[in-house]
């Protein structure tokens, strides 16, 4: 999710999606990273799940799956633990959920082509994907086994408000910060309630999301300080209109 700020009407800004057509699986090297550094706490998760003695197939959520390239590794893990515990025949079915407007034609041509693909080698493994907000009921009640999200959660569901001299929510500060921290918190409570209903008993969710320093500051600002300046340049070169520069937010929230 990549979001861009559109106001029309006195109504809060929209958010769209990551860039599509392999962009995302391209330029996402800093997510996949941190979220391979949860890995152990997945593979924990799903040696600690309950599985009942049944034929029923496993079911696996990955919560905010973009283009799909950096769910292949957790995915791959959690399989083969899984297949340690259920044998070989069980099925398991693994759900990528992300916006409706996603790139969901990549994320099935890397679930099919890539060499690092979790179906390879696996004959009762079955990938599908769900369109839908996760700050909405993406699955049925007690229905999911094992649940990943990784850099998705970080994304809020709408921008309150404009930042009027920035467009990155952790440069911000004063009242229009914490109108973003509410939303930030409103949005925490909603995602992790809706995943305790979707999760079976016993079931598991581990989330990896990027943080801000103990004291509040983050690495990346000062590239977004970069970057903001040369959105104004832009504006005073005319590349850009002053609107389209007020249009800009990225709806990133530590």
């Amino acid at each position: 999710m990549n979001p861009n700020g559109k106001i029309s009407d006195g109504q809060a800004p929209s958010l769209s999606v990551m860039e599509g057509n392999g962009f995302y699986n391209k330029n996402a090297s800093i997510p996949a990273a941190g979220g391979l550094l949860a890995l152990p706490l997945l593979q924990e998760a799903a040696r600690l799940i309950h599985l009942d003695f049944g034929d029923r197939p496993i079911v696996i959520a990955d919560y905010g799956s973009s283009e799909g390239k950096n769910s292949l590794a957790p995915m791959r893990a959690a399989i083969a633990v899984l297949r340690a515990r259920a044998g070989l025949k069980r099925p398991i079915v693994v759900y990528h959920t992300d916006l409706p407007a996603n790139d969901f034609n990549t994320l099935f041509g890397v679930l099919e082509s890539d060499p690092d693909g979790y179906v390879r080698g696996e004959r009762n493994v079955f990938p599908s994907a769900i369109g839908r907000s996760f700050y909405q009921p993406v699955l049925p009640p007690s229905y999911v086994d094992l649940a990943w999200s990784s850099y998705a959660a970080v994304w809020l569901s709408r921008i309150p408000r404009q930042i009027s001299d920035h467009f990155f929510i952790p440069c911000s500060t004063g009242a229009v910060r914490a109108e973003f921290d509410r939303q930030a918190a409103l949005d925490w409570e909603a995602f992790l309630s809706l995943r305790a209903a979707e999760l079976r008993p016993g079931g598991r969710l581990v989330v990896a999301l990027p943080s801000l320093a103990d004291d509040g500051t983050i690495a990346l600002a000062p590239i977004m300080d970069h970057a903001n300046a040369v959105l104004s340049e832009l504006v005073t070169t005319g590349l850009i209109t002053a609107e389209e520069r007020g249009r800009m937010t990225l709806a990133s929230c530590p």
